[in-house]
């Protein structure tokens, strides 16, 4: 990188940060920000698109920043999935399998997923056969905006950019407005079933269902003795701080990401070739960190310090990525966006709900609420909506939703890596045939698996 690049890169990190400022300055003064909980990244990029050069052009930025932004959540998206495997725990022998609510609601979600995907490439399809065209990779935006969220959308533009296919930032665009769309209707929604549920008197620890911490709702905690740490300092600063230590370890594993692409690459090696740096060092960190924790080093690495890494990457890159959005060409597929997000809604809140309902072994309602949350907005919009309807995490369904996820995250990661190339070799008919014989499959595992229980319960 020269040096004007160097300096490019940096007044694109000055100017996101200023959005950042800006954003949760606004989530924490005004209420309509506040009742649509909003993450501030999203309010910040959403005003650096409107009063930037791409809507009204207050704010002058040259193409250059621009084009920064744009291809900023492609690059940084590696440090996120990175750390991915990173501080995870050791499950026990036979712990799992003891959690029969988070194998249940994992086989669920990761079901809900397969059919997001599949109804985006069904839209591709109804939409160029009645001449509503799109562009050929159509329709895996579904499931990166509801299902991963803003983060995971960061990565859709990168991964057609990689195939050499000229609409990647319009599809990275597509990706953030499902993502909008997902988080804002999932977050009412879910507020609706909880004050359904609690006056009918189907939640079990929730009394008022007005009764949202206030912190939730301005998105800053004003009160020190609530202010949760960080993470643990498991460094000396004389050596090393704590944060440069977790850092350089997810480095480690994006970097040599980057060599084994770079030989995949140059030796066009079948079925990897079309895979991007992310989901090599993705691999890299499964491998590094068994042996970490065998070496015993594992005490020196904190899981909050790690969130924590890939909660500000995850905020700089989506207000990079939502400020450089190309809303004039994503406006040209607002009825095929329209058509998908309500079909993402049928296929998503409604399943989950009946299956929870039906298959779950206790506290249906607040075990529904982090799947409902996480399946149309993200991990976080779970966890917020589990501690409406759950203020003092009195039920297991934080634990249950946590292992669920972790279940789900398996099946995406893969898809991730897989569904790219996959859509544009083989056209979106292909892909939905093959997206939907997952969600069949899986919803087989989901009966076996539900039948194996009622027996156990029954002897």
């Amino acid at each position: 990188m020269s040096g004007d690049q160097f300096d490019l890169l940096l007044k694109t990190f000055a100017i996101v940060g200023v959005l950042l400022l800006v954003g949760t300055f606004l989530r924490a003064k005004v209420k309509i920000f506040q009742q649509l909980y909003l993450p501030a990244c999203v309010i910040g990029g959403a005003i650096g698109l409107i009063l930037g050069p791409r809507v009204l052009g207050w704010i002058p930025m040259s193409d250059a920043i621009m084009n920064t932004a744009s291809n900023m959540p492609g690059k940084l998206f590696s440090v996120i999935i990175a750390a991915m495997p990173m501080c995870a725990m050791k499950l026990k022998k036979g712990e799992l399998f003891k959690r029969i609510d988070a194998l249940t609601m994992g086989i669920i979600i990761t079901m809900v997923a397969a059919l997001q995907f599949a109804a985006g490439f069904l839209v591709n399809v109804i939409c160029n056969s009645i001449g509503q065209n799109v562009y050929a990779g159509y329709g895996s935006e579904l499931m990166m905006g509801y299902c991963g969220g803003y983060g995971v959308c960061a990565t859709i533009g990168n991964a057609f950019k990689s195939l050499g296919q000229n609409y990647w930032e319009v599809a990275q665009g597509i990706g953030m407005t499902f993502s909008t769309i997902g988080m804002i209707g999932g977050i009412l929604i879910g507020i609706a079933v909880i004050n359904i549920k609690a006056r009918k008197k189907e939640t079990h620890y929730l009394a008022d269902p007005n009764s949202i911490p206030k912190e939730m709702k301005l998105g800053v905690i004003s009160d020190p003795n609530e202010q949760p740490s960080a993470g643990k300092q498991t460094t000396s600063g004389g050596s090393i701080d704590t944060i440069a230590l977790h850092l350089a370890l997810i480095m480690l594993a994006v970097g040599i990401g980057y060599i084994i692409e770079y030989f995949v690459v140059k030796y066009n090696v079948p079925g990897l070739c079309y895979m991007t740096c992310w989901f090599y060092a993705l691999i890299v960190m499964y491998i590094i960190w068994p042996v970490i924790r065998k070496l015993g080093w594992d005490k020196y690495f904190d899981a909050n310090v790690k969130s924590s890494i890939q909660g500000f990457v995850t905020d700089f890159i989506v207000t990079a990525a939502i400020m450089s959005m190309p809303l004039e060409a994503i406006m040209a597929y607002w009825l095929p966006i329209l058509i998908t997000a309500i079909l993402g809604f049928i296929i998503t809140v409604p399943p989950i709900l009946f299956l929870d309902k039906q298959l779950l072994q206790e506290d249906w309602v607040e075990k529904s609420m982090g799947p409902l949350g996480m399946m149309t907005g993200d991990f976080i919009t779970g966890m917020m909506l589990t501690r409406m309807v759950d203020p003092d995490f009195k039920s297991n369904a934080i634990a249950d939703f946590s292992i669920a996820y972790s279940i789900n995250t398996f099946y995406c990661v893969a898809m991730l890596a897989v569904v790219y190339p996959y859509v544009v070799t083989k056209g979106a008919m292909s892909a939905c045939i093959f997206t939907f014989s997952h969600a069949v499959i899986l919803a087989g595992i989901l009966a076996v698996f539900s039948i194996w229980v009622r027996r156990r319960k029954a002897a």
